[in-house]
């Protein structure tokens, strides 16, 4: 009946095997849990006598009688907490303490009016396209410069290089038509490499830094605000090629490559 207890342990902590004598000494003190695969009581219930050794024949016999024996014993369920679904009603006298919302002064109102106008007039959202990169910034944060004040030496000696380089004779350190009254537009990316009437460094983004695309197709030229928002956004999602086995052996990528634009709706929220 020992090794169907728990805690109790055939071994001691040297490894050897315990006499009889001390395993029944255990077991008769041992206290039963829900963790022993025969208790006591019901070992004495089923006829066993628990001062010997059980056989195999007398184990088999307990376990039958065990498994046909019915439970007294009936779990109950957790109770739910309860919570009550009622919503609190506000008082009457607490709705009239609450603080109306304070009415603005007129002057307060003639200030958001003329905030708001100021935000949205034309010279606000007037964009100007820079000289040096083309990007197009607004009005107010553009920096105008005179062609004589302002050395560009640096741009024309990198773009004579990119001439050799690529072969391209139209590429130009600016754009001649974005000029306004015979001054240079810049943006503020252009501006940080501009020090002492002269560019110190080359910018990160100008056409003299390898970027020069040529001229704008006709397709894209006077867009509007939310049309060139959705073209700058969108991206091919994914794209589709066949791989075909070729004539030295080996699978290469042959054929058209069929590329699944961006749904546009989408970028419209």
């Amino acid at each position: 009946m020992a090794p169907y207890h728990s805690h109790i342990q055939l071994r001691d902590a040297d490894s050897k095997l315990k006499i009889a004598q001390v395993l029944r000494a255990e077991f008769l003190s041992h206290q039963c849990t829900e963790a022993c695969l025969i208790h006591r009581s019901e070992a004495s219930l089923a006829g066993l006598d628990l001062e010997r050794d059980l056989n195999n024949d007398e184990i088999n016999q307990c376990k039958l009688s065990l498994s046909f024996q019915p439970t007294s014993k009936k779990r109950k369920a957790p109770e739910a907490p309860n919570v009550s679904r009622k919503v609190a009603r506000i008082s009457d006298e607490a709705a009239i303490s609450r603080p109306f919302p304070v009415i603005l002064s007129q002057t307060e109102k003639d200030d958001i009016v003329r905030e708001f106008r100021a935000a949205t007039n034309n010279h606000s959202l007037e964009r100007h396209e820079c000289s040096f990169c083309g990007k197009l910034e607004s009005a107010v944060d553009i920096k105008m410069k005179a062609v004589h004040d302002l050395d560009i030496s640096l741009l024309n000696r990198a773009v004579e290089k990119l001439r050799e380089v690529s072969r391209q004779n139209r590429i130009q350190s600016f754009e001649p038509s974005s000029l306004i009254n015979n001054s240079y537009v810049l943006c503020h990316l252009c501006c940080l490499s501009v020090a002492h009437k002269k560019f110190s460094s080359i910018p990160v983004r100008s056409y003299a830094n390898g970027l020069w695309i040529g001229k704008i197709p006709i397709e894209l030229c006077d867009l509007t605000f939310l049309e060139e928002q959705c073209i700058a956004r969108a991206r091919a999602t994914r794209c589709m090629y066949k791989i075909s086995l070729g004539p030295s052996g080996q699978f290469a990528a042959r054929g058209n490559v069929c590329i699944l634009p961006q749904d546009s709706a989408s970028l419209l929220n």
